[in-house]
């Protein structure tokens, strides 16, 4: 009974998780509309969307999802008075750090927009330095909100700071939609960028009253050279996994006109379910599983992170089959429009085809990094993401000349199987904790054998209805719905829950 609360639990979670992340994404997507329509083509254009992605992309270098990993473990070792504190401790230390940040790269505003930036000149440039006095300030405010998100989601509440994107990005429609008329329009986007930021960290910090909020002990002003360490080891460890797809569309663009973009969109269709779904379990189990290992439950939150894997590699599995079969009219639906020419479509199909098959290494790495986190093993990850990049620099350097982006998108999953191999043998040596094991193996074969027989129906219905785009869309859907079903009742344990789901309960 208790395992079934847990998997319940864990189910929730997740799909608020994966639901806020998608809402969000969507919303995202609606912001772009939204400023394509208000500023076109334009010079106005490349400075709202730099102002835009800057911040963004200094927090996915400089925060990611390090708070968490070094915080979320460290939560569950203490009381929960001193959980209170150490959120306070934490809130203040990494708030001023990025005031400071802020402050600092406003001063120097004319250089960021000099390197990140270096085709703006006059007016654009004087402009973007403007924003950026505005803007860097959600640099603190999303920091703050990465403390807070940590300490909710270490107290098993994962649906507000789920949401967090999702409130960003509909206060910058609305801003974009509502308030951007006059001379003033760029600043009134700014400062509708920090009023975003500033209810997302509103909507978590209105939540932890719920926790018993400065009921806490006096907490110090300095955190501890381990915690600290950790933070540090993975904020490295993600930051060298996002160079990857930088060195690769960079390797991208020596292909001649084209190639950056190509490979742009291809890893755009794989970045999807990858945020959407595969990260969701390391976010959702990292909090059960360092509450487990902090107790002594080691057991209990081993057969958690392999029940995590199972999942993701069902998940990868039923996405790598649907876009081996319908991926060419699943591109066109996305891409094929406009200036795009069948032929473009077609290598874009078949980049992202290849791709695919790195989803259950990339899914895996999360979660193996979030069980060695969970044992406050920051290093782990970051020795496996050193050994990922001495892999994918040489070797993608070597095989684009040969193979092009073809050999540029097969060295990325060769890399991630790589670093998901390395950090499984680490997580063995340094905690003897064996993932991979016998067990799990043959549930892997169950659903790799049931789900082609799954997808069969679907596919030659496909063929002998000859149906378009739209048809293509909703077979396509109906089979992963069915594939991921298949994959649950293929497993015994599974097979037992879903059973009991469906089963109709008895009137009381």
């Amino acid at each position: 009974m208790e395992q079934k609360s847990v998997l319940h639990q864990l189910l929730s979670a997740g799909l608020w998780v994966s639901g806020g992340v998608l809402l969000g994404r969507i919303a995202g997507f609606v912001r772009e509309i939204a400023i394509a329509s208000r500023f076109g083509v334009t010079g106005d254009a490349d400075v709202v969307l730099f102002a835009l992605t800057l911040p963004d992309f200094l927090i996915s270098i400089l925060l990611g999802g390090a708070l968490a990993a070094a915080l979320i473990p460290q939560y569950q070792h203490h009381s929960p008075k001193e959980k209170n504190a150490l959120l306070v401790q934490s809130g203040a230390v990494v708030g001023l750090a990025f005031i400071v940040l802020a402050l600092g790269l406003i001063a120097v505003a004319d250089i960021v927009v000099a390197v990140f930036a270096p085709g703006f000149e006059g007016e654009a440039a004087r402009t973007a330095e403007s924003l950026l006095a505005i803007v860097l300030w959600l640099l603190p405010l999303t920091a703050l909100a990465g403390v807070t998100t940590g300490f909710l989601q270490a107290q098993g509440h994962f649906a507000v700071p789920a949401l967090g994107t999702l409130i960003f990005n509909l206060t910058l429609i609305a801003a974009l939609w509502g308030v951007m008329d006059g001379p003033n329009g760029l600043v009134l986007f700014a400062g509708a960028m920090i009023v975003g930021g500033l209810l997302r960290l509103l909507s978590q910090v209105l939540c932890l009253p719920k926790f018993g909020l400065m009921q806490g002990t006096a907490p110090g002003w300095w955190i501890d050279k381990p915690l600290f360490l950790r933070y540090l080891q993975a904020l490295s460890a993600g930051s060298l996994l996002l160079l990857l797809p930088v060195i690769a569309r960079a390797l991208a663009s020596l292909e001649g006109p084209g190639g950056f973009a190509s490979l742009n969109y291809a890893t755009k269709l794989v970045d999807l379910p990858m945020g959407v779904g595969l990260g969701v379990f390391s976010v959702v189990l990292l909090p059960k599983l360092s509450e487990c290992f902090a107790h002594g439950r080691d057991e209990e939150g081993v057969s958690l992170a392999r029940n995590g894997m199972l999942g993701i590699f069902a998940i990868s599995y039923t996405l790598i089959l649907i876009f081996a079969w319908w991926g060419e009219t699943l591109t066109e639906i996305v891409y094929g429009w406009g200036a795009m020419s069948e032929q473009d479509t077609h290598e874009i199909a078949f980049l992202a085809a290849l791709g695919m098959a790195l989803l259950p290494a990339q899914g895996a790495t999360t979660l193996l990094a979030a069980t060695a986190n969970a044992r406050k093993d920051t290093a782990l990850a970051l020795r496996s993401s050193l050994a990922g990049l001495a892999v994918f620099v040489p070797v993608a350097w070597l095989v684009s000349e040969r193979l092009g982006l073809t050999g540029i998108v097969a060295t990325l999953v060769l890399t991630y199987w790589v670093v998901m191999a390395y950090q499984s043998i680490l997580l063995n040596q340094r905690h003897g904790i064996r993932l991979f094991d016998g067990a799990l193996a043959l549930d892997l074969l169950r659903i790799a054998l049931v789900c082609p027989l799954a997808l069969a129906p679907f596919a030659l219905a496909t063929t002998a209805l000859e149906s378009g785009p739209p048809g293509t869309l909703l077979f396509a859907t109906l089979a992963g719905v069915t594939l991921l079903f298949a994959s649950g009742a293929v497993i015994p344990r599974y097979r037992e829950y879903l059973i009991n789901r469906l089963r109709p309960r008895p009137d009381v």
